[in-house]
Order: C-alpha cells, then structure tokens, then sequence
C-alpha cells in the first residue's frame, strides 16, 4: 500500500490522502462492511469527507461502486455496496479529501 497526502491550513484544516492499494490475497467482502487500512496519526475527520470511487482492476460488474472513506476516528477504509469477491493482486487507487482537527 502507498499512502501519501498533505494537510492544508486553514479553518477547519483539510486532508488530502492519495491512496494506492494492492491486496495480496483473494476475499470476499460484505455487502456495506468496511476493511481498515490505515489511520491518521496526529489527525482525525471532523466532518462528511468527500468519498472517492476506487479505479480497480476488478470484474467489470463491480467497477466504480467501491469506495475509500475516512472516519471522525481517522480510519481509512475500503467499502464495497454490495458483497463482493476480489480477487488477488488487485489494485485499487483513489484519494480522499476531509476537513480535519488534531486528535
């Protein structure tokens, strides 16, 4: 996984992640749960964050519906709409924008 990103001042400040995902093995995930594949360290979302459509290289069917989300926590997270196989050594990149405070 590649993670980078800024925090730009301001009031409140915003976060912006870029995220680039390989997983290593095959799973299946269900419908609306979420996979944590980082945390902030220092930060944490303070308000709706603008949730990104992952580009995958991923069955046709499911393209554009999965997700990175951030939480008031600071989790980073993969969400798929529906319960779905990914199969391995899928990528999958997006970025995320979310006004943040320090935690």
């Amino acid at each position: 996984m590649y993670l980078n990103g800024a925090i730009l001042p301001g009031s409140p400040a915003i976060a912006v992640i870029s995220i680039v995902w390989f997983n290593k093995g095959e799973f299946i995930n269900q419908s609306w749960s979420h996979i944590t594949l980082a945390r902030m360290v220092g930060w944490k979302a303070i308000g709706p964050s603008v949730h990104s459509p992952a580009a995958e290289n991923i069955a046709y069917e499911h393209s554009g519906k999965n997700q990175f989300a951030v939480t008031n926590t600071g989790e980073i997270q993969y969400v798929t709409p529906g319960s779905i196989t990914i199969p391995e050594n899928a990528w999958h990149r997006g970025c995320l924008i979310a006004p943040v405070t320090s935690a």
